[in-house]
């Protein structure tokens, strides 16, 4: 008599009680359902770092003017200024405006406030009219104020630590990468510097750096009919901080991102000056306000274990649905059930378990 041979493995599936059921149409399911949860599960632990407890972090940014783009704190070029001596009103017929506008150069008003912070916000005056915010002849530009820089210190803090952020990189809109000023100023920093600059990878930009991010220009004409750099425009700074987001590589170091977006393109006031109560001057410039977003991973077993779970769980649904479609739906269903189900008698002193068809009695 031939040797029957045996059906392929994946023609087969196994039941909750471990029998065997050859079945095409269902084993395919079994193995597919089999190996669909097990890659799954892989794919969490090694691709999504499914073994990672993710924090949503607080982080604050802290800014402070730096020296200006040549080095100095104030930029020295005695060229004239394209921008200098301009013609604008505030809609024609108003008192607010100049037939000249002429320049102050910030580096002889050394009692004069330029550069203002307030919880994430960072602020530079470009311009100030003298008068009130409605009725104003009397109008200068802030000479250079795109060359200065701005340093950006971003920190955060979650249940498990509180840390500086070393090493942000800004982008622009399109993606693109615009170069930290850090080595251009201090082109001799180090690990061991004595200068703090020296040793710390913060990022500084320009003012002419942030608002380039943002696809604009100080010679650009902002929503009002001014240059920008008389009506200044207002800024937001997307940060976004994360680790353990790049698939199969597990490494706990900071990723730290930064865009800059026109947020709102209209006079921007800074400050207002008071004589008593009365109203005698306003600066407008640009303001940056910073928006965060982040996850910060610590390696954790629990978060392993809950992964590991959940595809151990999947693969325990498969196999319910899989006896359930065999048992009650599968056109040979009574014969899978007789198979698969046995009824347990228990004697006393003895145990005992017989086929279901064999434990009814046989008829003589």
């Amino acid at each position: 008599m031939a040797q029957q041979r045996a059906p392929p493995l994946y023609y087969t599936f196994y039941t909750q009680r471990w029998l065997m059921v050859e079945s095409k149409g269902l084993g395919l399911i079994y193995w597919g359902a089999l190996l669909f949860m097990g890659f799954w599960t892989i794919v969490q632990l090694l691709m999504s770092n499914g073994y990672v407890e993710r924090h949503v972090p607080k982080v604050s940014v802290n800014f402070w003017q730096d020296r200006a783009v040549d080095g100095n704190w104030w930029y020295q070029n005695e060229g004239e200024r394209e921008y200098c001596d301009t013609r604008y009103f505030w809609g024609e017929g108003t008192s607010w405006g100049s037939e000249k506008i002429s320049c102050l150069d910030p580096a002889n008003h050394p009692r004069t406030t330029f550069f203002y912070q307030d919880a994430d916000t960072a602020s530079v005056a470009t311009s100030i009219a003298y008068g009130t915010e409605w009725e104003s002849n009397k109008v200068h530009l802030y000479k250079d104020m795109d060359k200065i820089t701005l340093a950006l210190q971003p920190s955060y803090w979650t249940e498990k630590e509180t840390a500086d952020i070393e090493g942000c990189k800004a982008y622009d809109i399109n993606g693109k990468q615009i170069a930290s000023r850090v080595l251009d100023l201090y082109p001799n920093r180090n690990a061991t510097s004595d200068t703090w600059q020296e040793r710390v990878e913060y990022l500084i930009l320009s003012l002419e750096d942030i608002l380039g991010g943002a696809n604009r220009t100080f010679s650009d004409i902002g929503g009002e009919g001014a240059m920008l750099r008389l009506q200044g425009v207002e800024l937001v700074a997307h940060l976004d901080v994360r680790n353990y987001h790049v698939p199969f590589h597990p490494s706990d170091e900071l990723e730290c991102k930064i865009q800059f977006r026109v947020l709102r393109d209209q006079f921007t006031l800074i400050k207002r000056f008071y004589s008593a109560d009365e109203e005698v001057a306003v600066q407008y410039g640009v303001k940056i306000r910073v928006v965060t977003t982040g996850s910060i991973g610590y390696p954790c077993l629990r978060a392993f274990f809950e992964t590991l779970v959940v595809g151990l769980g999947g693969l325990a649904l498969a196999q319910t649905i899989v006896d359930f479609v065999a048992q009650f739906i599968h056109p040979r269903k009574v014969a899978i059930n007789k198979a698969s189900v046995d009824t347990l008698i228990l004697e006393e002193g003895a145990a005992s378990a017989v086929p279901l068809d064999e434990s009814k009695p046989k008829k003589e």
